[in-house]
């Protein structure tokens, strides 16, 4: 219970009895209770108020990230279609080094 060990809570025990008398002890006790009571619901009400703004300011950017995905779809669109219409490779003007077909040009070391 919020960090305080059984011995801790003997000795605060014993020095509420000496300063308020055993009279008084139930009572201060009772209303000690009542106060962590109220900062516990204080704190909660506290944290979800925070996780509501959050979400809240959120919203806009996740809702941005959207439109900026669907436009670069968009974009994408032309490009894969160009790329699906053309059947022929890049490189296909360009012979191969390894090409058995093409003829292999005889150079001559000049003296």
């Amino acid at each position: 219970m919020f960090g305080i060990q059984t011995s801790e809570l003997i000795v605060i025990a014993l020095i509420a009895i000496l300063l308020f008398g055993p009279e008084k002890v139930p009572e201060f006790f009772h209303r000690a209770g009542q106060l962590m009571s109220k900062i516990q619901r204080g704190a909660d009400d506290m944290w979800t108020s925070l996780q509501t703004e959050m979400n809240q300011a959120t919203k806009p950017l996740e809702e941005l990230g959207k439109d900026i995905q669907a436009v670069g779809d968009q974009l994408k669109k032309p490009l894969t279609a160009a790329a699906a219409d053309d059947d022929t490779p890049a490189d296909a003007d360009q012979p191969d080094a390894d090409d058995p077909d093409e003829p292999e040009a005889d150079i001559e070391p000049t003296e």
